[in-house]
């Protein structure tokens, strides 16, 4: 948020290990919840989730944790599926089951490709 020329911290979200590498949001028109979704040198995709309308705290979640260190997070532009990559030249693709559950749907292995 910003206060005049200076931007104020509202909230800081603490659960990776090492560094963070990429933070993305996702796109929330005309839904009652915001999502974003980091990851870090510690191997992990996080998903953060707050329900706007009830207000309260970011909530997090590990998607997964990888073999190696993850570089990018990005979401589809519904916001239903989550694109991750890293160390490992995989790019995999994760979507939101009815139930909530997070599942990997694509598998793709750059390297196995060539």
């Amino acid at each position: 948020r910003e206060d005049s020329d200076n931007w104020i911290c509202e909230e800081k979200l603490e659960a990776h290990t090492d560094w963070v590498r990429d933070v993305a949001w996702a796109p929330s028109i005309g839904l009652p919840r915001s999502r974003l979704a980091s990851c870090s040198q510690d191997c992990k995709v996080i998903l953060w989730t707050k329900d706007e309308v009830a207000g309260g705290s970011w909530t997090p979640q590990v998607l997964h944790t990888f073999n190696d260190v993850i570089w990018h997070v990005s979401w589809s532009i519904t916001g239903d599926i989550l694109a991750v990559s890293g160390g490992d030249n995989k790019v995999t693709l994760w979507k939101e089951s009815p139930e909530g559950k997070w599942i990997c749907v694509s598998d793709i292995d750059k390297s196995q490709q060539q």
